[in-house]
């Protein structure tokens, strides 16, 4: 499966930064115990946009950016072109916070292959994220079986380092 799980609505609503900050706020709240001392989260602000950020102590697990615009979009892993973007509706709020423990729970995959990557999350509550992206030509050429013979980087949970 690929982008958001089919159970989440896509209708894009216009949020003022005042509420998108609190959002992010919040999420950085519940995110700081998660990750303990194995990580460290942050957010800040670039004009109209929102950035949480987790980095890992170690680099054994995946960093995250959520950046508040317009959409809520949201990467995973490092040197990647895959991301999410979803909506500010209470499913997709929630669910951001659920990928976002999921990678700290869980960890996370990452294949990467000539101009094209793949992110894969499985969340606490059981569902599965993946999402591709491509950047330039390289992507736009088909690539059979890209992921098999690609670079995959298994990304550990923040768990094994620490957090609570």
């Amino acid at each position: 499966m690929d982008d958001v799980p089919n159970h989440l609505s896509r209708v894009l609503v216009p949020v003022p930064v005042s509420r998108r900050r609190e959002i992010i706020e919040a999420l950085a709240d519940r995110a700081r115990p998660w990750v303990g001392r194995s990580g460290t989260v942050t957010v800040s602000q670039d004009d109209d946009n929102i950035v949480f950020a987790l980095a890992p102590v170690v680099d054994t697990a995946a960093p995250v950016w959520v950046v508040a615009t317009d959409w809520i979009d949201i990467q995973v892993g490092t040197e990647n072109n895959s991301r999410w973007e979803l909506t500010y509706s209470d499913e997709h709020v929630a669910s951001v916070e659920d990928l976002v423990r999921g990678v700290i729970e869980r960890g996370a995959t990452e294949f990467r292959a000539f101009g094209r990557s793949r992110v894969r999350v499985a969340t606490s509550q059981g569902d599965q994220w993946s999402r591709r992206g491509q950047k330039g030509v390289w992507g736009l050429i088909p690539a059979p079986g890209w992921q098999s013979w690609g670079t995959r980087h298994t990304y550990s949970p923040y768990a094994l380092h620490g957090a609570s």
